[in-house]
């Protein structure tokens, strides 16, 4: 991940050199005018400005021309000036002692909080996303930290599945959804058909074209409703090319998970969509790759693919083929069998805790016998 740093004054190099992140590179700028026609300015997700001057236009002109981007500024004026300009979310004025906590957040790599709003993406639909909403919203409604139900909207390409893996008939859909939207309420949608499994709800896409009443407003207005409905909102995006539906999706959520599999051609089209997210402003550390499916016995390995795309890999997740029976049977929630495996290893997406060696789990069983035998 490249970050840009402009020091105005010059004598915060060394301050803002050592607050970079593990794993970031950093990128000086002496000239602004020249330098943002530079490659590493359009591959950069971060400015760092640093000023003691205020009014000045050179720190105005690489605000704009940076964002929506994230952008830090240290306002070193005597009298922080900067401090008074109008709020923008993109733009974090940060004291220098917090330079390096307010960086690691916007580039670290966080587990997905309950209240989260999550984008599923793919350039290509080479995993069953699907399968893998369901598994989230599962974990999810079994958080005993999440309160309410899940909703996800399946609204990817080529089409809303979902309903169908859980042997269910499929409620309203959203572009109704969208045309009804003045009724949307908590009752009126327990009316509609949309829990699918027990605090798991689903909204699908209809298999018509797109209605004139989907404008971005009306958009708005329903993502609006439903997120004072839902506390936790799942979108599956997978398969959708970008698209002013999948850019407002997009800017939604809070996390980003792209799903790829080892084809160059997944790879390369994963990191244009990244490059999408980046310039919209998304944050950074939210955007993460999921390899899915991940073979072991192929190239390129994972190592090969974070150092080739430049962006964090949250994990990865093994082919589900031997869930076909289920998914097929409309039998996968409750789980049982080999579904659990997978739920676990979806877990390990969502909390980022890392898996117990097998020596641990041994001493673990080992010092609960001892307690109990005491």
């Amino acid at each position: 991940m490249y970050l840009a740093a402009y020091d105005q004054a010059g004598e915060s190099r060394a301050l803002i050199s050592d607050a970079v992140p593990s794993g970031c590179r950093l990128h000086w700028m002496e000239a602004p005018e020249r330098q943002t026609s530079h490659t590493l300015w359009h591959q950069s997700q971060v400015l760092i400005l640093a000023t003691d001057r205020w009014p000045e236009p050179s720190i105005d002109f690489l605000i704009e021309t940076f964002s929506p981007r994230h952008i830090v500024l240290l306002d070193q004026t005597p009298e922080s000036h900067w401090y008074g300009m109008p709020s923008r979310n993109n733009l974090h004025l940060c004291e220098p002692e917090r330079l390096a906590e307010t960086l690691a957040t916007l580039v670290q790599v966080s587990a997905l909080r309950p209240s989260s709003r999550l984008a599923m993406m793919s350039a290509r639909p080479e995993f069953d996303s699907a399968l893998l909403a369901i598994s989230l919203a599962w974990q999810i409604s079994r958080d005993t930290q999440h309160q309410g139900d899940v909703l996800i909207l399946d609204i990817g390409q080529p089409e809303s599945d979902i309903p169908s893996y859980l042997n269910q008939p499929a409620g309203i859909d959203f572009m109704s959804l969208v045309e009804r939207s003045a009724c949307i309420d908590k009752k009126w949608l327990a009316e509609q058909g949309v829990e699918l499994a027990p605090r798991i709800h689903v909204i699908g896409m209809s298999d018509q074209e797109y209605s004139s009443a989907m404008t971005q407003a009306s958009l708005k207005t329903v993502m609006d409703k439903l997120e004072t409905i839902y506390s936790s909102i799942i979108v599956n995006l997978v398969g959708m090319p970008i698209c002013p539906l999948l850019q407002l999706m997009a800017q939604r959520c809070d996390q980003h998970w792209l799903l790829t599999d080892q084809k160059n051609i997944s790879l390369a089209q994963t990191r244009r969509l990244a490059e999408m997210l980046y310039q919209a402003g998304a944050r950074p550390g939210g955007v993460n790759l999921i390899l899915a499916p991940f073979l072991t016995q192929v190239l390129p390995g994972r190592e090969m693919i974070a150092a080739q795309l430049e962006l964090p890999i949250r994990g990865v997740l093994p082919c589900a083929h031997q869930l076909t029976t289920d998914i097929n049977a409309g039998t996968l929630l409750p789980p049982t069998g080999r579904y659990k495996q997978f739920l676990r290893e979806v877990d390990r997406l969502r909390t980022l805790k890392a898996e117990k060696s097998h020596w641990l789990d041994k001493l673990t069983g080992v010092i609960a016998r001892e307690v109990n035998n005491e």
